[in-house]
């Protein structure tokens, strides 16, 4: 839980958490696509893609749970995410130039063993993408350490939860290829993938919790 949950936590322990009259899942439908939006928003400069979903993430905790939703939070949040997760998301162009370029080698038959490497190329990419999106699920969990925190640290807790659940895992890769169908089937819909990804991240890691 982040410091805007703790700062809107209501005073009466027995009420935390309820739902507020009138809301509910068409309330959460509307929370997601403007989630979609922010996100995108916060996801142009490519590298703050992590942060971005760090704190799309964290906003829909925020609206599941009670809290205030401002959009002012959101950016709040993505400014303090941007700050731990920026050397995370470096990487991404980088390795999306690695697979491009492997997946053109692979193409043009000229590497030994070419279509091996291409599918070797895919699955670590798929993986590589869902230990983004579980590291930066995780990015507003009390478990961080005092002070800043490296690269490292952010990638292994990723790494960790993507190996230690793998049910969840493989339901995050789901929800990564069906966000990159419906772009490639209507590229307007590029302004609810992030949404829809948040809420898939939030989902599996309050399952994961609940299995502990």
């Amino acid at each position: 839980m982040n410091s805007h949950e703790r700062a809107d936590e209501p005073d009466e322990q027995p009420t935390r958490g309820r739902r507020v009259a009138g809301e509910g899942w068409f309330a959460l439908l509307g929370e997601t696509l403007l989630t979609g939006l922010l996100t995108l928003v916060g996801s142009l400069p490519v590298v703050t893609a992590p942060a971005a979903l760090a704190a799309g993430a964290a906003h829909l905790r925020r609206h599941l749970g009670g809290y205030d939703t401002s959009v002012r939070f959101f950016f709040h949040d993505w400014l303090a995410a941007a700050r731990s997760l920026w050397a995370l998301g470096v990487l991404i162009p980088l390795a999306a130039v690695a697979v491009w370029v492997n997946t053109g080698l692979t193409a043009s038959g000229e590497l030994p063993g070419g279509s091996v490497v291409r599918w070797v190329t895919w699955a670590a990419a798929a993986c590589a993408a869902v230990v983004v999106v579980r590291a930066a699920a995780a990015w507003s969990d009390d478990d961080r350490p005092a002070g800043s925190v490296g690269l490292w640290w952010e990638l292994s807790r990723g790494v960790v939860r993507t190996r230690e659940d793998l049910s969840g895992s493989a339901l995050l890769l789901a929800a990564l290829v069906m966000c990159a169908v419906l772009v490639w089937m209507l590229l307007p819909l590029v302004l609810v993938t992030g949404g829809l990804l948040s809420l898939a991240a939030t989902a599996v890691e309050a399952r994961r919790l609940n299995r502990l």
